[in-house]
């Protein structure tokens, strides 16, 4: 081969080496795809680690609010890059059955979660304690034989179907709204002392509002403490890898979620919540951005 020949070869290699580099480089800052719940515990979650991501880590995010079963679907598929909002054993049990071959496990961010049926306290615990109590006529009366519910695809709505067979709960209706019309339903209840059982979850911030308690479930039909998981696509460690070790770090505690689900429903801004959290807790981030 001539010097003027392998000189040319050298050159091409470089800048074909150089262009698959770039190409690499660029699809790295393209948007990342984050499904998103219009939950109170999953806002909390997803729009802090949406902060961290863009402010700390110049890496931009595209939020896509779905339905839950799309969501798992998305991520399964590779439409969607991530997901940090999965009920894990029992809530998104029947999504993580289908679709865990097709997902990467990020791990847990949180602990202590869980469903359930709640009243507020100023129904007597004396007439009302479990989900058994509700087939009293007198309970099921002030009830208006009615369950308010939430999302028709989320799991507590599903466990809750199931609740109402397990219980023999006949005659009642499973109200199908969503997180807000749960949450309306109780502040219209609630000054004037109505009786309402509510389909619920923690962490959430109406802890924090309402006094309320949950219903003993003897019966275990609605699960008990959770694990909240996020899940990649097979593609996210590749594709951002940055992002990926942020995630496998991202943790929080119970209280920490309900206070930045305070904060974001107080101010209606859930981008000023997450700042406000992540500005107060820099040895978490220090935490969150090891290496």
């Amino acid at each position: 081969m001539k010097k003027s020949t392998l000189v040319r070869f050298v050159l091409q290699a470089g800048i074909a080496v150089s262009t698959a580099a770039f190409a690499l480089t660029a699809s790295a800052a393209d948007p990342l795809k984050i499904s998103l719940a219009n939950w109170a515990d999953t806002q909390a979650v997803t729009y802090t680690a949406k902060y961290v991501l863009e402010t700390k880590l110049n890496q931009p995010v595209t939020l896509i609010v779905a339905d839950l079963g799309i969501q798992f679907q998305g991520v399964a598929r590779g439409d969607v890059d991530l997901m940090l909002g999965a009920w894990l054993p029992v809530t998104h049990a029947a999504y993580y059955a289908r679709f865990k071959d097709e997902m990467d496990d990020l791990g847990v961010i949180y602990t202590g979660a869980k469903i359930g049926w709640a009243v507020p306290d100023y129904v007597p615990e004396s007439e009302v304690a479990s989900i058994a109590d509700l087939n009293k006529p007198e309970v099921k009366t002030k009830l208006n034989s009615t369950i308010q519910g939430i999302e028709p695809g989320a799991g507590e709505m599903v466990a809750s179907e199931k609740a109402l067979k397990e219980y023999d709960l006949a005659g009642y209706n499973l109200i199908r709204a969503s997180e807000a019309g749960m949450l309306t339903a109780i502040s219209r209840a609630y000054p004037a002392k109505n009786w309402i059982v509510a389909t619920v979850w923690s962490p959430h911030w109406l802890w924090q509002k309402y006094k309320m308690r949950y219903l003993k479930d003897p019966k275990g039909v609605l699960g008990g403490d959770e694990q909240i998981r996020g899940f990649g696509s097979k593609q996210f460690a590749t594709k951002y890898p940055r992002a990926y070790t942020f995630i496998k770090h991202y943790k929080l505690t119970l209280a920490e979620v309900e206070q930045i689900e305070l904060d974001g429903n107080a101010s209606n801004d859930w981008n000023a919540a997450a700042k406000k959290f992540v500005d107060a807790h820099p040895e978490k981030l220090k935490e969150w951005l090891q290496q």
